[in-house]
């Protein structure tokens, strides 16, 4: 999974796994494939907050397991590591 608005960061399915399962390139935990889709949706969201509501962003944290500010954390953490590399 890609995303037109943010194509520094993905989801892919992994592979040789008896369930399907997914992982986000800024989070490292085994994701549903509806997991992985709200993940992709709340960086988008993320990266533009004047057109997003904390309601969207805070449902999908929470179908995550983690909080808008700890996926800001991530995602923040993400930019840095590609700007020095």
């Amino acid at each position: 999974m890609t995303s037109n608005l943010t194509p520094d960061e993905w989801a892919w399915q992994v592979a040789g796994r008896d369930e399907p399962a997914w992982q986000l390139s800024w989070l490292p935990t085994q994701l549903t494939r509806e997991q992985a889709w709200a993940g992709m949706e709340l960086q988008e969201i993320l990266s533009h907050p004047d057109s997003a509501s904390d309601h969207d962003a805070q449902t999908r944290a929470d179908q995550l397991g983690i909080t808008v500010r700890q996926a800001l954390q991530l995602l923040h953490q993400r930019m840095l590591d590609r700007r020095h590399s």
